[in-house]
């Protein structure tokens, strides 16, 4: 394994030199930070360092705090040699970068042990690296089995707006509509647990289940009862689907509704919000029990619905506030009374959200009359 000496003493680095490849090490050698930073920009860069704290142009510790900054993957494993042993002293070096700490005149078999520690652990850590890129080839191409699936549904996107923001690059949120043949619209909007891959993986069962049986014109409540048979035996243990599922009957002046285990559903009538409707059922994979406790709502010109993933209502905030449904009603009142794209409601999140990391998917649709 390759080893890095970087010792500006000309006797020091010549017995680390000297007493590190007896131990076989391919020992590249540095004599001041400078070099050891230009050394390791190489191609084949050392894994492991032997550094002095003390260096001209460039000190020990900092060189530890750009090559951590440098390798965040695959870091290599420093040693920080110094004639300093306050305790404060080693605290600092190791909370700069450094793995382990000698204090100088270093005993040799002391050293010997410390760098076989080293040697151990990056050989750990690059069967580790490794392993994750064979996990991370493969997770891409799950991804994209499951994109190309969930592309080719047949989305039917006739009186609805919606937003769909995912955390990575595959959703736990699922968004399903499409028209039975005797003119009834399906809408299906599914949380998972979780999100990205493992979340994702249910998506295709509950598209495909969807799309065929309403292409068949059979009822939203059939749908829902076989998607739920499907994550209870499918699906392990713990995976379920939140889901709201609803129903417009041809004439689009009555509205059927299930709302199983989803935030609740915002109702506007005239651009003002009416009321919400809440959850009455568990989500599906819990329980095999049949769908019930549906809602039937009467459906006028200018009704709106929005079903959304809780991913929008707990956007956090810097302080730790999250964005809540009061928020959500004005934004959606705003965007209405001004006329403006779905896309504001998505932008309003956006900017209380701030520099916090996004946690969940996102996902809003608007159900018009």
């Amino acid at each position: 394994m390759k080893l890095l000496v970087a010792e500006d003493d000309k006797t020091s680095g010549l017995i680390l030199r000297t007493v590190c490849t007896k131990w076989g090490y391919d020992v590249a050698y540095a004599e001041d930070g400078q070099a050891a930073w230009e050394l390791m920009q190489g191609d084949d860069a050392p894994q492991l360092m032997v550094i002095d704290w003390e260096m001209p142009r460039m000190s020990g510790i900092e060189l530890c705090q750009r090559i951590r900054a440098e390798f965040p993957d695959n870091p290599p494993y420093i040693i920080l040699l110094t004639s300093r042993n306050e305790t404060q002293d080693i605290i600092e070096g190791l909370k700069k970068g450094a793995n382990d700490y000698i204090v100088k005149p270093f005993n040799i078999d002391e050293l010997q042990v410390r760098i076989s520690v080293g040697r151990r652990v990056m050989q750990l850590q690059n069967e580790l690296h490794e392993t994750n890129k064979v996990l991370s080839i493969e997770r891409g191409v799950i991804e994209d089995i499951i994109l190309r699936m969930n592309a080719g549904a047949p989305f039917e996107n006739t009186f609805l707006r919606s937003i769909q923001s995912p955390v990575e690059k595959t959703s736990g949120d699922i968004l399903l509509a499409a028209n039975c043949p005797d003119g009834r619209q399906h809408v299906l909007l599914g949380d998972f647990t979780g999100h990205g891959l493992t979340a994702a993986l249910g998506g295709p069962i509950a598209s495909d289940t969807f799309y065929k049986m309403t292409s068949k014109g059979l009822t939203m409540a059939e749908i829902g009862n076989e998607i739920n048979l499907h994550m209870c035996s499918k699906m392990p243990t713990g995976l379920f689907l939140a889901v709201i599922l609803l129903e417009v009957n041809p004439q689009r002046d009555s509205i059927r509704i299930w709302n199983c285990g989803m935030e609740e559903i915002l109702f506007f009538r005239n651009d003002t919000f009416k009321e919400s409707i809440k959850s009455t059922r568990p989500a599906l994979g819990i329980i095999k029990d049949k769908l019930a406790n549906m809602l039937t709502l009467t459906f006028q010109a200018n009704d709106k619905l929005y079903a959304y993933s809780d991913g929008i209502i707990e956007t956090t905030n810097p302080g730790n506030e999250m964005f809540g449904q009061k928020r959500l009603i004005t934004s959606i009142s705003e965007m209405l009374s001004d006329n403006k794209n779905i896309q504001t409601i998505h932008d309003d999140a956006d900017v209380f959200r701030g520099s916090k990391a996004k946690l969940d998917d996102l996902t809003l649709v608007e159900l018009s009359c």
